[in-house]
């Protein structure tokens, strides 16, 4: 091995008391290997066509795969070589991943959804509050009217309705992993889990399916998302079965006409690449200023040599090493999927995609008395996901944030890909646009009457290695399908346009109801804009409102109000945000060109004029949709809100300090009529939560998260149990406890029988 040692050794010091030598320059080994001629590569990425191209066959898509994955891992040593590594900055996400009587309701047999009335959800009880009317969202809270299914920790509760105002607690089962959501149509329910592999319970077949070595970190995948088909037609004995396991990471569902389509996202480990310089010992050794070009041609070899191991290590890939997999769990037996059957038919991706993320589309029909999936995949960026009832949407960053690597010419971009859900059995890819700037979340995007609109934020990426990006601006697009006269294939073309919209803030909330669109944007004061796309060639701003605060969350109450829940400003001059406030507002558009705020209440779940001396308060609805549910027949809003309150006590004359946790769901009267918001009343569950321990619960556990109102009732549903509460008398009626189980232990932490033993479900018990 030929070394190039650094050798100066040069005494700094001699104490001749001590006899000590002073301390040497260090000794740094040189990576033996000689750059190239072409030496720093050079970018050779560009801006072609979004639309969606089927590979030729498994080759062409595993030499795809692999060359996105050398020059991912490639920019990131050369950003190593210049010493800037990726410890912030990329794409800007925002979670978003942001329906409905008259109270005498009829007795049912407990268990049974034989009834002789039929419950409709949107006159005699709310369901999930939905993007779309007929597309229903998966959500862990569903009913059907005379159940409640909820997934708390690693279990399936499932609560009966006999009567409005009553409840019973039926079953409950244990699940794998981690239940994210649900799907409910008839007697089916489909639970959506996530789990990592490790946390597979021993000796299961799916183990062995995934090939593990025994090794931790040799997976194929670190998360896998998982289908548990459930019969629910016995509420007290719900039944698995199937299980599906999928490799990848769960985005969203969708459930139309009885299907249920899941879009998953698959990032693969690719074993053997590195994409980090491992530096010799003495390395930071070195003198920073004088051994600057020395530093510099250690790193430059070293992620050099690093890209030629990368490179050997990818062609010891198969491609089964890069593409996700499908696990069916049946009778104890495993039938594994693999995805590149068919001669990789099912894959396809953008013209210009340098990617090697794949969204997968799962569509499978809950009635089906087999197994069978449809899947599609588009090797691609993490998609924002929205859906009609005929069309679904994947809104994807057009590039990673490593291609603007050298290549900083170009403005983020958005690739729109849309199919037709129509067919219970197939999802149909028809076409894809391009749009400027980053979709926010899926209330940016809407399909009515064949015409895409979308609205997009520029200049929010903000590149980490730039000092001076582009400022922010928004702007509204709406795109048709039209025929491209080269391939003879379907695109998106934009029709229409409003651009220029709040230069310099973003889009902070948005929202289309039929021919209209309403946006929110912040910088210092909360604009809402009206814009009329009713002529999709010629979008049209109709009215701005400047206000205070700011709206996360827009609900189209009826033609004329919207219904906003945000934040209150900050300061007295009504500029910032104040975010430990939650703002409701309720916005007149009955004239869109000169739209106005009728009313604004903030609320709280305690009364800072009690002595409690705390304001901090936060709610899940601010950030997630269907944690607000307004009921239209009964015009009550019910949003959830939690805070800590300090509290003392006395004991002869010993004063002690204490921090309690409040959870509460607020009831809001909304009278459009008369333009007011007011508080009707409160549900309270910070008593469930004192009977244990609150420092066993997580972040969020501790809080009432979802509502349903039920006739004249409300049921509240919280970690520590579920309720019911009298509209008009705000008297609790039925309460069962859920006895505390850490939702990240594959063990339930209570038996079913002491769980049978805590459940209350006597009306006349003490109330919180």
């Amino acid at each position: 091995m030929q070394k190039r040692q650094v050798l100066a050794l040069l005494m700094v010091g001699l104490f001749f008391g001590a006899g000590c030598l002073g301390t040497m320059d260090p000794v740094v080994e040189m990576p033996d290997v000689e750059l190239p001629e072409d030496w720093p590569p050079t970018a050779s990425r560009s801006v072609a066509s979004p639309h969606l191209f089927d590979y030729d066959d498994c080759d062409d898509l595993e030499s795809s795969l692999k060359a996105s994955i050398e020059e991912e891992y490639r920019v990131q040593l050369l950003q190593a070589v210049e010493e800037q590594y990726r410890f912030w900055g990329g794409d800007i996400m925002f979670d978003s991943e942001m329906a409905m009587d008259d109270g005498a309701a009829e007795s049912t047999t407990a268990g049974s959804t034989n009834t002789a009335t039929r419950r409709t959800e949107g006159t005699d009880y709310s369901g999930t509050n939905n993007q779309e009317q007929g597309v229903d969202e998966a959500d862990f809270v569903k009913t059907d009217g005379h159940h409640i299914y909820f997934l708390q920790g690693q279990r399936l509760h499932v609560f009966g309705v006999p009567t409005f105002g009553e409840l019973t607690q039926e079953s409950n089962l244990s699940l794998e992993g981690t239940p994210r959501a649900m799907m409910l149509d008839g007697d089916r329910l489909v639970v959506i889990s996530t789990l990592n592999p490790w946390a597979i319970h021993g000796n299961s077949p799916v183990i062995d399916a995934m090939g593990w070595d025994g090794e931790y970190n040799h997976w194929r995948t670190n998360t896998l998302t998982k289908f548990t088909v459930l019969d629910v037609s016995d509420g007290s004995d719900a039944t698995v079965d199937r299980e599906l396991y999928i490799e990848g990471q769960y985005i969203t569902a969708r459930e139309t006409n009885g299907t249920v389509r899941t879009v998953t996202h698959a990032w693969m480990d690719v074993h053997g690449m590195t994409s980090w310089l491992n530096l010799p010992n003495g390395y930071y050794d070195l003198d920073w200023e004088e051994d600057a070009p020395l530093r510099r041609e250690i790193r430059e070899r070293i992620a050099y040599k690093t890209m030629q191991s990368n490179r050997a290590a990818l062609d010891n890939l198969t491609l089964a090493d890069l593409i996700p997999q499908v696990y069916e769990l049946t009778n104890g037996q495993v039938s594994t999927h693999q995805m590149s059957e068919g001669a990789c038919a099912d894959f396809v991706a953008p013209e210009d995609g340098f990617n090697r993320g794949i969204t997968s589309i799962f569509a499978l029909e809950l009635a089906s008395s087999t197994f069978e999936f449809d899947v599609d995949h588009v090797v691609g960026n993490y998609p924002q996901v929205y859906a009609s009832q005929d069309v679904l949407v994947l809104a994807e960053s057009a590039f990673d944030w490593w291609w603007f690597w050298g290549n900083d010419g170009f403005d983020e971009m958005t690739n729109l890909h849309t199919f037709d859900i129509s067919s219970p059995t197939t999802t149909l890819y028809t076409g894809s646009g391009r749009v400027n700037g980053t979709v926010l979340n899926q209330f940016s995007l809407s399909e009515y009457e064949g015409v895409l609109r979308v609205a997009t934020t520029t200049g929010q990426w903000g590149r980490w290695w730039l000092e001076n990006p582009e400022p922010m601006s928004s702007q509204l697009v709406t795109l048709t399908r039209s025929v491209d006269l080269d391939s003879q294939r379907q695109v998106l073309v934009e029709t229409g346009r409003v651009d220029g919209i709040a230069p310099g803030e973003r889009i902070w909330s948005a929202r289309f109801d039929g021919d209209r669109a309403y946006l929110v944007t912040f910088e210092q004061i909360d604009p809402l804009w009206v814009i009329d796309v009713s002529d999709e060639t010629n979008p049209t701003i109709l009215g701005e409102l400047e206000v205070p605060g700011v709206s996360t969350y827009i609900h189209p109450l009826s033609r004329d109000h919207l219904l906003t829940i945000g934040m209150g400003p900050a300061n007295e001059d009504g500029t910032g945000l104040d975010w430990s406030s939650t703002q409701l507002s309720l916005f007149n558009i009955s004239d869109p060109t000169a739209p106005a705020r009728d009313a604004v209440l903030r609320i709280a779940p305690v009364n800072n004029n009690d002595g409690d001396g705390w304001q901090w308060s936060w709610s899940e609805a601010s950030y997630e949709s269907k944690a607000f549910q307004y009921w239209a027949p009964k015009q009550t809003l019910a949003v959830p809100l939690s805070t800590y309150r300090y509290t003392s006590t006395n004991e002869d004359g010993r004063y002690s300090w204490s921090y309690e946790y409040v959870s509460k769901l607020m009831l809001v009267s909304v009278d459009e009529a008369n333009g007011t918001l007011s508080i009707h009343g409160e549900v309270n569950h910070s008593s469930l939560f004192s009977d244990v321990d609150q420092q066993r619960y997580w972040w969020n556990d501790q809080s009432i998260r979802r509502s349903i109102f039920m006739g004249d009732y409300v049921y509240a549903i919280s970690a520590a149990g579920v309720t019911a509460t009298h509209l008009e008398t705000l008297v609790e009626t039925a309460r069962i406890a859920i006895p505390h189980e850490s939702q990240y232990t594959t063990e339930p932490i209570v038996s079913e029988e002491s769980r049978e033993d805590d459940a209350t479900v006597d009306a006349d018990s003490d109330r919180a």
